[in-house]
């Protein structure tokens, strides 16, 4: 679903290294799973734009695995809005990436068609 996950915050009252910083990690357009920045959501999409596409698949997930928790699935272009009209400004993660969306690929290591180390494919289709 995404090879790469980069798990990490922009910048606030505590700084990050510059070469991570939310535009230098963006140009890539790995899957990002940030943290301790939705009071920021309007700065940090505008951030994460200057490099992903605006349509690129986003979600907040608000209070995950509590009862009140909630999920915004958005774009880049749209999810400051959503989650400003959803009152979220604490306690929420913010997702970005392609593996949002319903367009992937399924991973070749548990397709039967394919031989890898500890199993022969049935069908081999490589």
């Amino acid at each position: 679903v995404t090879q790469t996950m980069i798990l990490t915050r922009m910048a606030g009252r505590t700084p990050v290294p510059e070469a991570e910083s939310i535009e230098n990690l963006a140009k890539i357009q790995a899957s990002m799973a940030i943290f301790l920045s939705i009071a920021s959501i309007e700065e940090l999409a505008n951030k994460l734009m200057t490099s992903y596409p605006k349509d690129t698949p986003a979600a907040v997930v608000y209070k995950a695995s509590w009862p009140d928790q909630k999920i915004i699935m958005s774009t880049l272009e749209n999810i400051a809005g959503e989650v400003k009209n959803a009152d979220i400004n604490k306690t929420a993660l913010v997702y970005v990436g392609r593996f949002l969306a319903d367009e992937f690929e399924l991973s070749k290591l548990y397709d039967k068609h394919f031989s890898h180390e500890f199993r022969e494919a049935k069908d081999a289709r490589r």
